[in-house]
C-alpha cells in the first residue's frame, strides 16, 4: 500500500475528534505519523478498538493505551454564567459552538466531538464536559466523518482569513501612488485650509477670551486656596470679586463662541435646544460638586481642595453659560433686577465661606466673622428683593417619612435569600438540600418582611 492511500485508511479508523491527545494538531497528521512508523496507542477517544483495528490494518502488534480511554461525551456550557468571551469559540476545532462577543455562547450538541479543547480557555470555568448513553456515544461515533468535514473546512477559513491579512499588510507597505491620484486630496486640503485662514480673525479673538478666562479660573483657584489656609474677611471679599470676574469672563467666551443668530435673546427651535443644554450642563455641574464636598468630608486634602475648586469653577462657568443663554445678562435687566442678582451672588459667597469654615473647623473668630458676613449678605439680599418688586416665592415644605434602619436591614436579607435561590435553581447538578435550606431562609425573610410592615 502506497503512503497517501495508507494515510486515507489510517484515518478513516481514527475518531476525528481532533482533540490533540495523541500530540498531534488532529487526527489526520496523527495517522501521518502513524504511517510514518509511529506508535499507535496514543489515541484515547478511540480506545482500545481503534488499536487493534490499527494493528489489524498495519499488521503491528496490538499495544495496550499509553493512556486511560475517554468516552464518548459533549460539551455544555452553563449559559446563565457565560460572559461571551469567544474564547471557546477560537479553541474549537469543528466550530460547534455558536454565540458572539459579549452575548451567550452555546454548543451545538449535533456537531460537537467531547474534543475538551473548549474547557481550559474559559475564564470563568463555565464548561462542562457530559459523558453520552450508550445511544448517543454511537451516534457520535457514526458522525466521524462530519467531525472531519467540519475540521477541514475550518482549517481551510482558517487559511483564508490569514492570507486576506497579508493581503491587507503588504496593501498597506506599497509606496504611494502617482501624485495625480492624489489631487482631489490636496483639493479637500486647500479648501480647509482657505477656510481657516477666513476664520482666523475670529479664533484669535476666541483665543483671547479663552486665555482671560482660563487666567480668571487659575487667580480664583489660588484665592480659595489662601482663603481656605487663612480664611480672612479680606480674602473672602477678593474671592468674591474673581468669581464674578471669572463668571463674566466665561460668559464673554461663550458669547464670541456661539453661532450666528444663535444668541441668548434669538428664538426658535434653535435657542430652545441651547438652552435646555445649558441647563443639564449647570444642573450636572452643581451636583458634581455636592458630591465631591460630601464625599471628601470635613477635612479634605490639599488634591481635594484643588478638585473642588476646578469642581466649583466649573460649575461657575456652567452657570454663567446658563445666564448667557437665557438672556439674563446685565443689559438685559433692570436696576433693581441687577442689584438682585448682585446681591444672590453675594449671599452665595458667603454662604459657600460659611460651610466650608464649618466644615474645616475654622477659628472662632473667624467663623464668626463669615456669620456677620452672611447675616449681612442676607439682609441685603431681602433688602433688593423688596425693591425689586418680584413677589416672594411660595415654599412648600413637604414632610418626609424617616427611612427605618431595621425594614431596610430585613428588605437586604430577602433580596440575598432571593438571589441565593436562584443561583442554587440554575445549577447542574442540583443539590437538592442546599435549595431546600435557601428555600427555608427566603421563607423566613418573607415572613420577618410582612411582620416589620404590620406592624
Amino acid at each position: 500500500m502506497s503512503n497517501a492511500p495508507r494515510i486515507k485508511a489510517i484515518d478513516a479508523l481514527l475518531p476525528q475528534t481532533q482533540c490533540g491527545k495523541c500530540g498531534h494538531p488532529g487526527c489526520k497528521p496523527y495517522a501521518e505519523g502513524i504511517a510514518a512508523g509511529e506508535a499507535i496507542n496514543k489515541c484515547p477517544p478511540g480506545g482500545q478498538a481503534t488499536v487493534e483495528a490499527l494493528a489489524e490494518l498495519l499488521q503491528r502488534p496490538a499495544l495496550p493505551l499509553a493512556e486511560s480511554p475517554v468516552p464518548a461525551q459533549v460539551a455544555f456550557i452553563r449559559e446563565a454564567e457565560c460572559i461571551g468571551c469567544t474564547k471557546c469559540i477560537q479553541a474549537c476545532p469543528v466550530d460547534a459552538i455558536s454565540g458572539a462577543a459579549k452575548l451567550m455562547h452555546t454548543v451545538i450538541a449535533a456537531e460537537c466531538s467531547g474534543c475538551e479543547l473548549c474547557v481550559a480557555p474559559c475564564p470563568v470555568d463555565c464548561i462542562d464536559i457530559l459523558p453520552l448513553a450508550d445511544a448517543a456515544a454511537r451516534a457520535q461515533r457514526a458522525r466521524a466523518d462530519q467531525f472531519r468535514r467540519r475540521f477541514e473546512a475550518r482549517n481551510a477559513r482558517l487559511a483564508r482569513d490569514d492570507a486576506r491579512r497579508q493581503a491587507e499588510r503588504q496593501a498597506r507597505a506599497r509606496p504611494p501612488a502617482a501624485a495625480s491620484d492624489h489631487a482631489p486630496v490636496q483639493s479637500a486640503i486647500e479648501r480647509v485650509r482657505a477656510q481657516q485662514a477666513a476664520a482666523a480673525p475670529a479664533n484669535d479673538h476666541q483665543k483671547r477670551l479663552k486665555i482671560e478666562a482660563s487666567m480668571a479660573r487659575v487667580a480664583l483657584s489660588k484665592a480659595e486656596k489662601q482663603l481656605a489656609a487663612r480664611g480672612t474677611p479680606e480674602l473672602q471679599a477678593q474671592v468674591a470679586e474673581l468669581r464674578a470676574a471669572a463668571e463674566a469672563a466665561q460668559a464673554a467666551l461663550v458669547a464670541a463662541e456661539a453661532p450666528p443668530g444663535a444668541s441668548a435673546v434669538g428664538v426658535g427651535d434653535d435657542r430652545d435646544a441651547l438652552l435646555k443644554k445649558a441647563k443639564i450642563a449647570a444642573a450636572m455641574s452643581r451636583a458634581q460638586l455636592s458630591k465631591a464636598q460630601k464625599a471628601f468630608g470635613a477635612a479634605p486634602t490639599a488634591g481635594q481642595q484643588a478638585q473642588l475648586a476646578e469642581l466649583r469653577a466649573a460649575a461657575s462657568q456652567a452657570q454663567a453659560h446658563l445666564d448667557a443663554c437665557q438672556g439674563t445678562n446685565e443689559a438685559s435687566l433692570t436696576p433693581g433686577e441687577q442689584a438682585l442678582k448682585q446681591a444672590k451672588i453675594a449671599y452665595r459667597s458667603a454662604r459657600d465661606a460659611v460651610r466650608e469654615a464649618e466644615d474645616k473647623n475654622a477659628a472662632e473668630h473667624l467663623r464668626q466673622a463669615l456669620l456677620a458676613s452672611l447675616s449681612a449678605a442676607e439682609q441685603a439680599l431681602h433688602a433688593a428683593e423688596a425693591a425689586c418688586g418680584k413677589p416672594a416665592p411660595e415654599l412648600l415644605r413637604t414632610e418626609k417619612r424617616p427611612i427605618d434602619p431595621a425594614l431596610r436591614a430585613l428588605k437586604t436579607e430577602l433580596a440575598y435569600a432571593r438571589a441565593e435561590v436562584s443561583k442554587l435553581q440554575r445549577r447542574v447538578p442540583l443539590d437538592e438540600a442546599a435549595l431546600e435550606r435557601a428555600r427555608t431562609r427566603l421563607a423566613e425573610a418573607e415572613r420577618q418582611v410582612d411582620a416589620h410592615a404590620g406592624d
